[in-house]
C-alpha cells in the first residue's frame, strides 16, 4: 500500500500551533514528522507502510492530547 505524503496531514512539518503545545504534545508531533521523514527514505512495501502508520498514530497522539488538555487557547468569553 503507497500512501502519498499529501494524504497525510504532516506534510508541512509541525502544526501551526506549534507554540501553544505541551512539552508531550511537541514531542510527539516532533516524533510524528521524523517518523514521517523516514518512512519518505523507505522503499515501497510492509515497512514502508509501517512506517508511515507510526506517523499518523504519533500525529493523531498529539491531537487528542491537545484536545484532552484544552491547551490550543482560551474560550471566546
Amino acid at each position: 500500500m503507497v500512501i502519498e505524503r499529501s494524504a497525510v496531514s504532516l506534510q508541512d512539518g509541525l502544526s501551526p500551533i506549534k507554540q501553544s503545545q505541551s512539552s508531550l504534545a511537541q514531542e510527539l508531533d516532533t516524533r510524528a514528522v521524523i517518523a514521517l521523514d523516514e518512512a519518505h527514505e523507505m522503499p515501497p512495501g510492509d515497512e514502508r507502510a509501517e512506517a508511515i502508520n507510526k506517523a499518523i498514530v504519533l500525529r493523531n497522539a498529539a491531537e487528542l492530547h491537545e484536545l484532552l488538555c484544552g491547551k490550543r487557547g482560551a474560550p471566546a468569553v
